[in-house]
């Protein structure tokens, strides 16, 4: 994106914030994500600057030069910390289109010390998306250590390096697919550098779905460290 393209970018958000319906909305969301925070035990520090180096900057493949995080907070739960933020930005898709996205991003750190591969598990309606951000993986054909669930196939692809597509098959087996297929509703996540990011598409989201996509997270933080301290 140029730095004309960016500047109109920014001139839009500023419109768009400046609007009544889009300030209570964004004082409503403010408050349910600060209390679901105070309620688990994370702590809330609210916008933050991607170039400040007084936070953990959240990578994963959204994150890009003009993208805008907010509601952040950082904690840890159940042993894991865990890091939530409100990500938004406007991509270009391949075909020269201008989205924008507001994705909801949890972070979590793995336990293990064991190498995972580097995999993206994408529900089918943000491939536009994940496509405009990443070249560095490659959609794979699963389904040669076991048979999946045809609505998982249908539903979501499974992205990496076509070398590690076995080793892949092994994290994300058709049971643990099963489960995404019926937890996950829409969410997507990758796993790089020994940190769970999980992603949803949602600018205003409920206590309940913070939640979900919480414990969503843990699960799966939880099967990837076993089935990778199982293979050492």
């Amino acid at each position: 994106m140029g730095v004309r393209e960016r500047m109109a970018v920014r001139v839009r958000r500023a419109l768009r914030r400046a609007t009544p319906a889009h300030v209570v909305r964004t004082r409503i969301t403010k408050r349910t994500i600060n209390q679901f925070a105070e309620k688990i035990g994370l702590v809330y520090f609210g916008y933050v600057d991607q170039r400040d180096d007084d936070h953990r900057l959240v990578r994963g493949h959204t994150v890009s030069r003009t993208h805008m995080d907010n509601h952040y907070c950082i904690g840890t739960i159940r042993g894991y910390d865990v890091v939530l933020v409100s990500r938004n930005d406007m991509v270009r898709t391949r075909g020269g289109k201008l989205e924008r996205c507001h994705w909801l991003i949890y972070t979590i750190d793995l336990h293990t010390k064991q190498s995972v591969p580097h995999m993206y598990v994408g529900h089918k309606s943000r491939d536009a998306q994940f496509a405009a951000s990443y070249e560095q993986l490659m959609p794979l054909s699963i389904g040669h250590l076991g048979v999946y669930p045809r609505q998982f196939l249908n539903e979501y692809t499974v992205y990496g390096k076509a070398t590690h597509a076995l080793e892949i098959e092994q994290y994300i087996t058709p049971q643990v697919a099963e489960v995404i297929t019926s937890h996950f509703k829409g969410a997507s996540f990758e796993i790089e550098d020994g940190t769970v990011f999980l992603y949803v598409e949602s600018e205003h989201p409920s206590e309940a779905l913070l939640e979900k996509l919480l414990s969503n997270g843990l699960w799966l933080a939880e099967v990837i460290d076993t089935t990778a301290n199982q293979g050492k």
